[in-house]
């Protein structure tokens, strides 16, 4: 199927110049709103409650000294659900919004989860900043990488504190790879491998979330959700399935491929690509106007002298995912997020004495990453996964979109934080 349905390059390509755009910069920095005391409570608000959403929510309340307050979503079933969910948890009302810009005017809130849709994340994250709030956002942090420079520019100016959702980097066992690889245990990496493989039943096919019964176009407001997305009519699909559309999402790229490429960079110390290879098709899922592909696969290559390999499909998930570093001595895996594996080379290949261990992960991820992010809220020291870091993961995804979309390779240049294609 080529590169996916409903767009083509030039449809494509002339939209991500429009990206930096979509995602504003202001002109002044609001005063600060995040001083506080050691045992002072944060108080949360979080936009997008849906089923992501509401994942972290339930994290969110568990963190020792956060309340969260505020719940804002388009779609009523969502914010209502949200807003049963928080009452209880809090001796403080829990206030609803129809729209993030609402939310964001509450000055009790300290803090702001972000968990809607990719194409929304960079301007409610620029104005989340620029409203005073630090800021949680669910990864990708941008769409389209013409976005990032806008979001840094936000965050320094307002020294907000901003966490993105690439959770591996509040893992154990990533932390540990860190420091195992950079100290050369496993000798020089040259390639690292990462995959991730899924499979559903027929009648489930990937993406294709569960639309609520009964909603209607009076229940959302759809105009908020499309932004500067192409103006389409009414479609539940859509609302509630959006990471089958590009006009929405970067598809494995956005969803998957980014998580591995973050962890990948915390592992080794990278930062951008000096260029990008992508392409996918569609194979299996081909039913309801999908578009975003369901088999990808990117190169990436670093000025450091190393490259990625990247694969995903969806009609197989024996491998599951991994991220395997290999190294001149050694390999070292990383198995679904679970373990952490190293195996030796043939000793007659080493140049050095390798220790074959395996270490299991430890803890909730999720809530892992979100207790990092309110504690720096209160140190102001910088999180795990900043949006320097998150910057980088999704640009460096999108470029192997970009790539798909012009049939080249695209080449990123350091000195003017653009791409080439």
């Amino acid at each position: 199927m080529g590169k996916g349905k409903g767009i083509d390059r030039r449809q494509f390509l002339g939209r991500s110049s429009k990206a930096a755009v979509a995602a504003g910069v202001a002109l002044t920095a609001a005063p600060s709103m995040n001083v506080l005391g050691a045992n002072e409570k944060i108080l949360c608000g979080i936009v997008g409650p849906g089923g992501r959403g509401r994942h972290l929510m339930q994290r969110v309340m568990k963190v020792p000294g956060v309340e969260l307050v505020a719940v804002a979503d388009i779609y009523n079933g969502w914010r209502d659900r949200a807003v049963r969910m928080a009452e209880g948890k809090t001796s403080l009302e829990v206030k609803a919004y129809d729209h993030y810009k609402k939310i964001l005017d509450d000055k009790r809130l300290n803090a702001i989860v972000i968990a809607t849709p990719e194409h929304a994340h960079a301007h409610q994250l620029v104005d989340a900043c620029d409203a005073g709030k630090d800021v949680y956002c669910e990864k990708p942090m941008i769409h389209r990488w013409q976005e990032g420079k806008g979001i840094v520019e936000a965050v320094k100016r307002n020294k907000s504190v901003v966490q993105v959702g690439t959770q591996r980097r509040s893992q154990n066992i990533y932390k540990m790879a860190r420091e195992i690889i950079q100290s050369g245990k496993i000798g020089e990496v040259t390639q690292v491998r990462a995959f991730w493989f899924r499979n559903s039943p027929d009648d489930k096919p990937a993406w294709r979330y569960t639309i609520p019964n009964g909603v209607t176009e009076a229940d959302v407001n759809w105009a908020e959700f499309l932004g500067n997305a192409p103006k389409v009519p009414w479609d539940p699909r859509r609302y509630f399935q959006w990471r089958c559309y590009w006009d929405y999402s970067n598809g494995i790229g956005g969803d998957l491929m980014v998580h591995q490429v973050d962890a990948i960079h915390m592992v080794l110390g990278l930062k951008m690509p000096h260029s990008a290879y992508g392409t996918g098709a569609i194979y299996r899922w081909n039913e309801n106007e999908r578009t975003t592909t369901d088999t990808w696969n990117a190169v990436l290559e670093y000025p450091e002298g190393l490259a990625i390999n990247y694969c995903s499909m969806f009609s197989n998930d024996h491998y599951g995912h991994c991220e395997q570093f290999l190294g001149r001595d050694a390999t070292l895996e990383l198995n679904n997020e679970a373990e952490m594996k190293i195996y030796a080379e043939r000793e007659s290949n080493r140049t050095q004495d390798v220790e074959e261990i395996q270490v299991a992960s430890e803890g909730d991820k999720d809530y892992l990453h979100l207790e990092n992010f309110f504690g720096c809220c209160r140190t102001r020291e910088k999180p795990n996964c900043t949006e320097v870091d998150g910057f980088h993961s999704a640009a460096a995804a999108d470029l192997t979109i970009q790539s798909h979309f012009s049939g080249k390779k695209v080449r990123w240049d350091a000195e003017k934080q653009e791409a080439i294609v």
